[in-house]
């Protein structure tokens, strides 16, 4: 009987699915606990904590879930290439709740968010001209479709960068003695 592998694909969109639900659940988290109203220097090194610990440990679980279903071997290039998967499945689907949140659920996140960039624009002195064109530019950047394009494109690098790293300390490869 022949040893059925997973595809390492299939592996990806399974941790991609977990990392996207777990990155949204995340930012749910700290919109409802108002910890992203009160983000101080030590709460945002708390959270970029978790959250590369959260990162790696998923990368970490998909990448031995490769390696595995290929006999123990992995090399660099096919590490590399899982991990890049991983962050655009993981970044399609967490952009993707991101989306539903913004454009459907709560569309006062935006109007709260453009409230504070003004309050912020204010303190620093700019005039009024200034702080309109400011805005119009800060709007722009928080609509609910340029948040999808930003967190794809950011989690995609994010998760190159990272398998650069796991790859490395992770692969096996196979011998040319081996068959």
């Amino acid at each position: 009987m022949e040893n059925q592998t997973t595809s390492p694909s299939l592996i990806m969109l399974k941790w991609g699915a977990i990392g996207g639900l777990l990155s949204f659940i995340f930012t749910l988290i700290t919109k409802f606990t108002g910890l992203e109203d009160d983000f101080s220097e030590t709460l945002g090194w708390v959270s970029t904590i978790f959250t590369l610990i959260i990162n790696v440990t998923i990368l970490v679980l998909a990448l031995r879930e490769v390696r595995e279903e290929n006999d123990g071997f992995m090399s660099y290039g096919q590490g590399l290439g899982s991990s890049t998967l991983l962050g655009a499945i993981w970044g399609v689907i967490a952009g993707g709740f991101n989306y539903i949140y913004l454009q459907f659920i709560d569309q006062g996140v935006v109007q709260k968010q453009l409230d504070l960039a003004r309050e912020r624009l204010e303190d620093q002195g700019l005039t009024e001209s200034q702080i309109q064109d400011a805005e119009k530019i800060t709007k722009m950047m928080m609509g609910p479709g340029v948040q999808f394009v930003m967190v794809v494109v950011v989690t995609i690098v994010f998760m190159f960068i990272l398998g650069l790293i796991v790859s490395g300390v992770l692969k096996r490869e196979k011998s040319v003695f081996d068959e």
